[in-house]
Parts: structure tokens; C-alpha cells; sequence
């Protein structure tokens, strides 16, 4: 998945963001790091968490351009 670093660990399948994220996509759910059991459950959480991201960036910029106006 772009964006996203796997490796196996003890507790299964790892996956680590490549970038940071903001302290507000933090503070809004997005994850720095994923465990999952499968190749197709760590797929769909990189995807889910991505989607995430990108929607809670929008959010945060929305939020800038309010404050500034």
C-alpha cells in the first residue's frame, strides 16, 4: 500500500506510515501504525486510515482558511 511500511512482528503483520502526520489528524483518529492478521486485513486498514488522512487534512485546511478569514 503507498504511503505505508509492512513488516511481520510477534503479533502478525505491521504496517508504519512513511510520512508524519499533523497533530490534528493525531487528535482526529488517524494512525501512525496498524496490526493486523493478514495481508487483506492490513490492506483494508492502510486503505481505510489513508482515506482518513486525506479527509481530516481537508478538514484541518478548511479549518486554516476559516480562522484567516
Amino acid at each position: 500500500m503507498p504511503g505505508w511500511h509492512a513488516e511481520r512482528s510477534a503479533r502478525g503483520l505491521r504496517a508504519t506510515r512513511v510520512t508524519s502526520l499533523t497533530n490534528y489528524q493525531i487528535r482526529n483518529g488517524c494512525l501512525r501504525e496498524l496490526v493486523a492478521g493478514d495481508e487483506g486485513e492490513l490492506w483494508l486498514l492502510c486503505d481505510a486510515q489513508t482515506r482518513l488522512a486525506e479527509r481530516v487534512a481537508t478538514a484541518e485546511r478548511l479549518r486554516v482558511n476559516r480562522s484567516d478569514a
